[in-house]
């Protein structure tokens, strides 16, 4: 007879998958490593091992969150900013010194040229990263890398719900210190995590965080593959983020590179294939620049009024810790990374669209979601105060993100977006985005 688990003491994903962030978080923390992970990521268990001991529910960061409980265990105080950036000290924008880790980074190689600076500095005896499975290139992994090619091939974005904290089931056996690179929600994750478990918080040497839009879904994957024809097992590698910057959606056979679509990733990709496939749980989150991390990082997007960019390639950095600031000043010094202070220019502030986003619709939808009963996390922040406009821009987001539940919907909609009869939506975004930047700087 299968043993019976109290399922209310596990966490969410055992109740409620729509809430359940796939950070892997409960994977990691488990003493009897009852949890494993599932071909889409969501944790599965192993009822046999499994002693009921609760933890992977009290560091669940899906259902519920608490903001006055993270800024309290980052920061030592409670004092919550309700704001889309978060505490922070310094702002700089820049990119690698290292020349080719600029030239393979997404956003000009930031990330890796930090955390290769603290590996060479003996700062850390790792880093967690993730990347493509060499055994298996449509899937994600998280590892540990301990040299400068380990890093290389973490480098680009990888736009998945990956469990990166599910590494934590190795790291605790494991000596040495690391440096920690993940998104908001698996910085919850942790952050809960470290204070139920000391050992892990001891070896978490600093906390770099990624900005954050939204996930896509798997299976996103291989139903772009199938649009342009090539079968998943004829790929050897897949990029998110390939080729000249910002970067295309890429499958590498052994024939050719294709591109998966036109323009680049974000006027031609990401912005529509997140309305098809973003998971419900991405669709809640109201943290899109890691406000837990100790430095922050995300491309430099800003435009000057003609609507160019203004850093090509480069990243912002946000510090919001002392640690943090201390070692971004000590790469900037040591020349790991080529900087300049942005501090007090107002347009590097935040994201507009992304702080649209995140920052008002998405509290606009928890809160609508938890009147209705529906599933949403609870969390311990007032929703914002929005206009009729901005209440209705909304609700159309939702739709449109609805409709990519049904295959039948969204697979026609996928194969006009990324064919060349999308090309005038392409076309007719771009222009609008000249419209608005004439002016003023975004």
């Amino acid at each position: 007879m299968a043993k019976s688990i109290d399922r209310k003491r596990l966490s969410i994903a055992f109740t409620n998958q729509d809430l359940c962030t796939r950070c892997g978080t409960c994977i990691g923390i488990c003493p009897t490593d009852a949890l494993s992970v599932s071909k889409n990521y969501f944790p599965v268990i192993d009822t046999e091992k499994c002693i009921d001991c609760g933890l992977c529910m009290k560091t669940c960061p899906g259902g519920r969150l608490n903001f006055r409980d993270l800024t309290r265990i980052t920061f030592g105080h409670n004092d919550d900013l309700d704001t889309f950036d978060g505490h922070v000290t310094k702002t700089i924008v820049g990119y690698a010194g290292d020349e080719e880790i600029r030239r393979r980074g997404a956003g000009g190689g930031m990330i890796t040229a930090l955390a290769l600076f603290l590996l060479q500095e003996k700062l850390v005896d790792g880093c967690i990263v993730t990347r493509m499975d060499e055994n298996d290139p449509l899937r994600g992994k998280v590892y540990i890398a301990r040299s400068r090619d380990d890093l290389l091939s973490s480098q680009q974005s990888k736009y998945l719900p990956l469990p990166v904290n599910s590494i934590f089931q190795h790291v605790k056996t494991l000596p040495g210190t690391y440096a920690y690179i993940g998104l908001p929600c698996h910085i919850h994750g942790y952050r809960l995590l470290s204070e139920e478990d000391e050992e892990i918080k001891k070896k978490i040497r600093i906390v770099i965080g990624l900005f954050c839009g939204m996930a896509l879904e798997p299976h996103m994957l291989k139903e772009l593959l199938q649009v342009h024809q090539i079968r998943p097992q004829e790929v050897k590698a897949f990029q998110f983020r390939g080729g000249e910057w910002p970067g295309k959606f890429r499958a590498i056979t052994d024939k050719k590179i294709h591109d998966l679509h036109y323009s680049n990733y974000k006027d031609g990709a990401f912005n529509y294939l997140m309305f098809l496939y973003s998971p419900r749980r991405c669709q809640t989150c109201i943290d899109g620049s890691s406000q837990f991390s100790d430095l922050s990082v995300s491309d430099a997007w800003t435009r000057d009024p003609s609507g160019n960019y203004l850093f090509r390639a480069n990243s912002r950095v946000l510090a919001r810790t002392q640690r943090g600031l201390e070692i971004l000043q000590q790469a900037v010094s040591k020349g790991a990374i080529r900087a300049q202070d942005v501090s007090s220019n107002e347009h590097y502030k935040t994201h507009q669209r992304h702080t649209s986003r995140k920052g008002l619709k998405t509290p606009l939808r928890v809160t609508r979601l938890n009147q209705k009963n529906k599933a949403a996390p609870l969390y311990d922040r007032m929703p914002p105060q929005a206009s009729k406009k901005e209440k209705f821009g909304e609700r159309v987001e939702t739709t449109l993100m609805s409709l990519g539940r049904y295959k039948l919907i969204r697979y026609p909609l996928l194969y006009l977006l990324m064919s060349r009869y999308g090309i005038p939506l392409v076309k007719l975004r771009q222009y609008l985005k000249s419209r608005k930047y004439k002016g003023s700087a975004k």
